[in-house]
């Protein structure tokens, strides 16, 4: 896919064109429709058999809803047609990942990574020989896929792995232990990343290799005790000395590292959209009890304050899914790298759902605590999307990394945004196009100022994400709410356009939070504090 300026120029050229597909989320008509009878399936099956209550205690999904899962071809929603897959787009997938974890964060964990960052490298990187092997048997549900990356001393810093692919006697060989693998107990194959020198001539280097479970010296694990998503499988898994076929190597040997972080770009958009799912059902589950429950001779949803906090919650909503439908056009349009999009749809989406779960269960008072009500597991299971696929601290100054390449002038010479939306939204096209400009002179100076040095100051760093990604959100939401509201004048219209307007209002205060943070120079202060509190 080609490269791009900064992450606002592609928003920016398919403006006309992203923004009635991101208005309607979707893209063929055929797409479309089939999308429409899976959600249909899916609400009839997950509201009859999934019970979330029944799951987290027994600590596991089961194998009958497994089964079940499998039989409805869930396990195939992004596997090409000719292997027995649904074929679906990204656009597609991760709108039947977020409806799947309206109803159970395990259960949407287990199909999104699967679809995924598990079968990333199959679908997209594989041999045909390879893919003819596996992608038939993985479409029927006969495997499900599991990604391998994080050792117990390599999380963050996936370079620094010491699972070893290494070749004896002309035979690759895989020997190490990889942990947190999730679907990891039930996996029936597995897609790994080794640390392989030597290998391919290349004096240092990583190789992605697709591995049976049922293969000697594969070793699993107990299962692990989480704080949340309970039903999902997550363990350990132990390679000893294992043979692998050179058949196995996806891409090239000692290339995998790249191969990698292509797996993970897109599973963090299947991870937002998993996030969202939840955000939207603690918001639904809210409305509902501020509308039923009755305080001081009122219902909840008649006090000021309270009415407010969901308005809020549903700008939030409204951010993240807006977000992510531009990162999935991106990516099925082929109009850009989404390496940074991801990121940004990731981060976001998963502060956000966090922000908006608390917000939910503090709207429901009491109820909101209680188990059976299901807002206490959603605050539970949403809290580790912050650590998945990347810790949000680590994705912040990745985030921010990437500024530095971008040319100095680029965000302040950024063409006006304002004359393309509707007069509806004049007022917040000019105050982005204001934004943009100012987060470009601030980025500019801070880079003159500190140059390669900023890597040095981490905090620096991750408040610029924060302005960066509240600026793209904000652009996002404006495309969409663009095309939503053009020539229309419906109830419905009406309130997406209060809801975007909310969002931008929100969004803009985040980036002016984080230019005053900047410009004031905080990182030198937190900085000094810290060293200071550290010094007992």
């Amino acid at each position: 896919m080609p490269g791009k300026t900064n992450l606002f120029t592609p928003i920016l050229e398919a403006f006309r064109q992203i923004g009635p597909r991101l208005a309607t989320s979707g893209r063929t008509q055929e797409e479309q429709e089939v999308v429409a009878s899976i959600l249909r399936e899916v609400n009839r099956y997950c509201r009859k058999e999934v019970d979330g209550l029944a799951i987290d205690r027994r600590g596991a999904l089961g194998q009958e809803m497994l089964d079940a899962v499998a039989e409805r071809g869930w396990f195939g929603l992004t596997i090409p047609e000719e292997y027995g897959g649904a074929g679906l787009s990204m656009s597609a997938a991760t709108r039947i990942a977020t409806e799947i974890c309206k109803y159970n964060g395990s259960l949407a964990t287990c199909v999104a990574l699967h679809s995924g960052l598990a079968l990333y490298g199959l679908i997209h990187l594989a041999s045909k020989d390879l893919q003819s092997r596996y992608l038939p048997e993985i479409a029927a549900g006969q495997r499900i896929a599991a990604f391998c990356a994080t050792e117990p001393n390599a999380g963050s810093d996936i370079g620094s792995m010491r699972t070893l692919l290494y070749e004896q006697d002309g035979i690759f060989r895989l020997r190490g232990s990889k942990s947190y693998v999730t679907n990891g107990g039930f996996a029936g194959v597995l897609t790994v990343i080794a640390s392989s020198p030597g290998l391919g001539g290349a004096r240092g280097g990583h190789t992605m290799v697709v591995i049976d479970p049922s293969w000697t010296g594969v070793h699993k694990q107990a299962e692990e005790n989480k704080l949340g998503l309970k039903g999902s499988s997550t363990i350990t898994i132990d390679f000893d000395d294992v043979e692998v076929p050179r058949d196995h190597v996806i891409g090239e040997v000692s290339k995998g590292l790249d191969l990698a972080h292509e797996a993970l770009t897109w599973g963090r958009s299947f991870m937002a959209a998993g996030c969202l799912g939840s955000a939207m059902a603690a918001v639904q589950e809210a409305r509902e009890h501020i509308a039923g429950r009755v305080q001081f001779g009122r219902t909840l949803d008649q006090f000021p304050l309270v009415r407010e906090q969901m308005a809020a919650a549903m700008a939030d909503v409204y951010t993240v899914e807006t977000v992510l439908r531009l990162v999935c056009d991106v990516f099925d349009s082929r109009s850009g790298d989404i390496a940074l999009d991801s990121t940004v749809a990731k981060v976001l989406g998963s502060e956000r759902a966090w922000n908006v779960i608390d917000r939910g269960l503090q709207l429901m008072g009491g109820a909101g605590f209680i188990e059976e009500t299901g807002m206490p597991r959603r605050l539970r299971d949403v809290r580790v999307t912050r650590i998945f696929e990347g810790a949000n601290d680590v994705l912040r100054l990745h985030l921010a990394s990437a500024t530095l390449g971008w040319p100095r002038a680029g965000l302040q010479e950024f063409p006006e945004v304002s004359p393309l939306v509707p007069a509806p939204l004049r007022t917040e096209a000019e105050r982005f196009d204001e934004m943009l400009r100012e987060v470009g002179v601030c980025l500019a100076s801070i880079q003159k100022q500190y140059g390669f040095k900023l890597f040095q100051r981490q905090s620096l760093q991750s408040v610029m994400a924060d302005a960066i990604m509240a600026t793209y959100g904000m652009m996002a939401v404006l495309v969409r709410a663009a095309a939503s509201v053009q020539d229309q004048d419906t109830p419905e219209t009406c309130v997406e356009l209060a809801t975007a307007k909310l969002a931008c209002k929100r969004l803009e205060s985040e980036a002016r939070l984080a230019l005053q943070t900047m410009t004031r120079g905080a990182d030198d202060e937190a900085l000094t504090l810290a060293n200071a509190v550290l010094a007992q």
